[in-house]
């Protein structure tokens, strides 16, 4: 029998029972947990995306150790562009071939979802749970917290308690079987869990109140332990208990998705989730006009720049869209947002005849698009940094650069000499490796040191990735450029 312990994201629950508690869960006798060792091929390399599909080389793991790609993998890293985090997403749900070593059998499947989950992607990272089947305790812990925070804890009640062996602890059987109205099991499997000393007196007194609520009523509400697990969340929010004051983990926003939970909130939250790639921007776009401003300030001056646009844009109106257009660019871009406005440039605003100032921005979101090199291919550059950039999406040679950014990224595409890891590594057809470390030195840089820009756009034209390196290079671009 083995236990294992791979756990990269903060809320999951990663204690597995003790060898006294594994054969005692409410009264039942049950087998020890036992983890049956996949396929390496199958587990590693499974995906929802094709190498097609997904852009990503089949050999694009190369001959990294898993468990240097697995750590590489993992994080979530709040600052990361638009384009970066739409490239990871893919780079993690693709089906390629696994690394050649493997130190830790099943690491890198474990991490590619807990990446998902630690941006919010929750449905992605169901999809690719869904694949591979939850059939190690590992696999079933993000399974069953996917589907707790998913709105679908009965479905992940029901696994569990069809698969006890599965059980990622007593905390989470105690839980089910109430959700299943067993309450007589419930409390007698608290009651062992505390008498054979596998729960913690905060879990047990949650627990306790989950149970029977009505005996708490005059209760001071429970702190949130730190860390808060998907399953105290849950828990705290079905008893109505008050949240910390900290800013949630991403996957915990989906509940405030929810009308009920009021439109101030449903805002942020979405906002964070199409900030981080997990959902698409269009539901930000939707939401933002499913009411009127109740105050000024703060995501009301969001809300409203964007409704003044749309109303602009349904009225066909090129002299209020050239005024609006500005306004909400400016007011989104402050919060990392501008980005959801990309269709709206790409559709509505395509052929329209706009004041110099909206055409510029229009360019700059169309230079954002996934389809960027058509919609700029009629583009005249107004000025040198517009002209860099056109050549970025044509595919042209790149002017004499004007700044260190500029260069580096021009050094990149005519054929780097930097002698760096990030290079070797690719070089060496470790382009994974390659890639995630240069990224996130890049992220880390804050898109300002000039090696890290041109290592990590490197790194993707070694690999083949010319049309994500230019993505990449242009949103570095961009993002450095003076706000308007």
């Amino acid at each position: 029998m083995t236990t294992h312990r791979i756990c990269s994201v903060v809320f999951l629950s990663c204690t597995p029972f003790s060898a006294q508690a594994q054969g005692i869960v409410g009264g039942i006798t049950t087998e020890a947990i036992r983890t049956s060792q996949l396929d390496t091929v199958q587990t590693d390399a499974v995906g929802i995306l094709s190498p097609s599909q997904s852009g990503i080389p089949q050999e694009f793991w190369g001959n990294s150790d898993v468990a240097t790609l697995a750590r590489l993998v993992a994080p979530f890293h709040e600052g990361a562009l638009p384009q970066i985090n739409a490239l990871w997403q893919r780079i993690v749900l693709s089906e390629v071939d696994p690394p050649q070593y493997i130190s830790q059998k099943g690491a890198l499947l474990l991490a590619r979802v807990d990446y998902l989950m630690n941006a919010g992607a929750l449905e992605q990272a169901e999809a690719l749970l869904d694949r591979v089947g939850a059939q190690t305790p590992e696999l079933f812990r993000r399974t069953f917290d996917v589907g707790l925070l998913a709105g679908r804890a009965q479905s992940a009640c029901n696994m569990m308690l069809r698969n006890p062996s599965l059980t990622p602890d007593f905390k989470a059987r105690v839980f089910c079987l109430a959700r299943a109205n067993d309450w007589s099991a419930a409390a007698l499997t608290l009651t062992t869990a505390k008498a054979l000393g596998q729960i913690s007196d905060p879990d047990e007194h949650l627990l306790a109140r989950f149970l029977d609520p009505e005996l708490f009523e005059e209760s001071a509400a429970p702190p949130p332990p730190s860390p808060l697990t998907a399953l105290d969340f849950v828990m705290r929010e079905a008893l109505a208990l008050p949240r910390s004051g900290r800013a949630l983990p991403l996957a915990f926003l989906h509940g405030d998705l929810q009308s009920q939970t009021g439109w101030r909130n449903q805002v942020l939250a979405t906002e964070r989730l199409v900030r981080s790639g997990a959902i698409p921007p269009d539901r930000l776009i939707s939401l933002y006009q499913d009411g009127e401003p109740a105050a000024s300030g703060g995501i009301w001056v969001r809300i409203s720049a964007v409704q003044n646009l749309i109303e602009a844009i349904d009225r066909n109106d090129a002299e209020a869209i050239s005024k609006a257009l500005p306004d909400a660019y400016r007011t989104l871009r402050a919060v990392g947002l501008e980005f959801i406005l990309a269709d709206l440039a790409a559709d509505d605003l395509r052929d329209m005849e706009l004041s110099p100032k909206a055409a510029s921005i229009r360019y700059r979101l169309w230079l954002t698009q996934t389809d960027y090199a058509d919609l700029t291919f009629e583009y005249t550059p107004q000025h040198d940094t517009e002209a860099f950039l056109q050549a970025i999406a044509q595919g042209q040679a790149l002017p004499n650069p004007q700044n260190d950014i500029e260069a580096a990224v021009k050094a990149a595409f005519d054929g780097t000499t930097l002698d760096v890891s990030a290079v070797t590594d690719a070089r060496q057809g470790r382009f994974g490796e390659a890639i995630l470390r240069s990224t996130t030195d890049l992220i880390a840089s804050r898109y300002a040191d000039p090696l890290a820009v041109e290592a990590s756009l490197s790194a993707l034209v070694l690999a083949g990735m010319e049309d994500d390196a230019r993505q990449i290079a242009l949103a570095v671009l961009l993002q450095k450029a003076r706000q308007i």
